[in-house]
């Protein structure tokens, strides 16, 4: 039932979110006014003319409003999409850069170099956890080192012959760090 649970859980920095969805929201007013400031001008400077003639009437106003509209939507549809395109352009690389890197790096350990570099700039979104991914290969290389000179130690002491007992002792200290590991 607790994995039915988590599966629903999504860990998000809420704050990331929030910005975004001010920042989308704040777009968004922008191209509005932008496009009522337009409309205004466009409506103004025709309006104004035809109503200046005599000859104008109601009907020719509502016929010359519905091209202007259409073609300040359709200008708007254009230049909105523009702008939103280059501004999640922008934000995907905040994430897509981190997690390039992490692939990296997880490529880099596969390879059997537990000391990559994960470097991320501190206002990335996934700084914390480059920091984690680094603190995380740290702590497997040196376990791997303690292991390596255990074992070192182990061979020479076969060598020179040593006791069973010390030989013993040491292999415990290698299963000892070994089974700090979930394999």
């Amino acid at each position: 039932m607790k994995k039915d649970n988590r599966r629903k859980t999504v860990l998000i920095n809420r704050g990331f979110q929030y910005r975004m969805i001010l920042k989308f929201i704040v777009l968004n007013i922008m191209i509005m006014i932008l496009f009522g400031g337009l409309l205004y001008l466009f409506l103004n400077s025709e309006i104004e003319s035809n109503l200046k003639s005599a000859h104008v009437t109601y009907k020719n106003i509502k016929e010359m409003l519905f091209p202007i509209i259409v073609t300040l939507s359709i200008i708007n549809i254009f230049v909105s999409s523009v702008i939103i395109s280059l501004f999640v352009l922008f934000a995907s690389f905040r994430i897509a850069g981190p997690l390039y890197r992490f692939n990296e790096v997880v490529k880099a350990i596969c390879n059997k170099n537990l000391r990559p570099v994960t470097s991320l700039r501190e206002g990335d979104q996934l700084y914390e956890c480059s920091i984690t991914l680094k603190n995380m290969s740290e702590i497997i290389a040196e376990d791997f080192q303690d292991i390596k000179a255990k074992t070192d130690e182990i061979c020479a002491m076969n060598k020179a012959g040593a006791e069973k007992e010390k030989i013993s002792k040491k292999i415990e200290e290698l299963k000892k760090i070994v089974n700090q590991y979930q394999l």
